[in-house]
């Protein structure tokens, strides 16, 4: 829990007693519908950048950010967030969708913020974004290709294809989802990332690495929601 006072550390299940995370990858593709007047609904920045630094978590399992938080448009903290291993060739359709985890097209132009930490040998990323109107629930409207569920990409030379899950969640904001990518490739390591709206505002964590799984970034969501929509409140 978090009290308006003070931050306390958000603790994962996770074994090691370490968390996970890496990109804010996620699985849902970019959707068109309403995606006008939610772009420009979210150009109107209903909280400010220091605002949103200020409602991402600062520790995770006692250990505390690799950097301080930064803060900019949307585009620009997505796709800093979503750094890692080179690779290439995704599917040109799944690229976005498997990258980005919220819909770029609507939030273009909004504020964020972000902050990734580094724990045993994990990462996890954090990403929350303003979205006034009806922008938040556009954000996540998009879908996943179904020709995105399996794909294969080109890292260091080698194929690797990878297994990617979508599903919905309850109880994490007004509406959640958690996004999972898997292989079987030998040193290939899972990622999963949850994206969320609340009142105004959207959010997205990513959790990678050996110890990465849907409970430890479901855990990681809810602590991390529950906390920007108390600093935001």
């Amino acid at each position: 829990m978090v009290d308006g006072r003070r931050r306390h550390p958000a603790i994962l299940l996770l074994v090691p007693a370490a968390v996970v995370g890496a990109s804010l990858a996620g699985c849902t593709s970019s959707s068109s519908h309403g995606a006008s007047a939610a772009l420009s609904a979210a150009k109107g920045d209903s909280f400010s950048a220091s605002k949103l630094r200020a409602a991402l978590l600062t520790r995770v399992n006692g250990v505390g950010a690799t950097s301080a938080a930064t803060s900019g448009d949307y585009t620009a903290m997505a796709a800093t967030a979503a750094g890692g291993p080179s690779a290439d060739g995704t599917p040109k359709e799944c690229g976005q969708a498997i990258k980005t985890g919220l819909d770029s097209a609507v939030l273009a132009g909004a504020t964020a913020a972000s902050v990734t930490f580094k724990v045993g040998g994990n990462d996890v990323s954090e990403l929350v974004a303003a979205a006034p109107g009806t922008a938040a629930a556009s954000a996540l409207a998009g879908k996943l290709p179904a020709s995105c569920a399996h794909y294969k990409e080109t890292v260091d030379g080698k194929s690797v294809s990878y297994s990617v899950t979508e599903s919905a969640l309850t109880g994490i904001g007004k509406q959640a989802k958690v996004l999972g990518v898997s292989s079987a490739a030998s040193g290939a390591e899972p990622v999963w990332s949850l994206v969320y709206r609340g009142d105004g505002f959207v959010g997205a964590v990513s959790v990678a690495g050996p110890n990465a799984s849907q409970t430890a970034v479901r855990q990681l969501g809810q602590q991390a929601y529950e906390y920007a929509a108390k600093s935001l409140s």
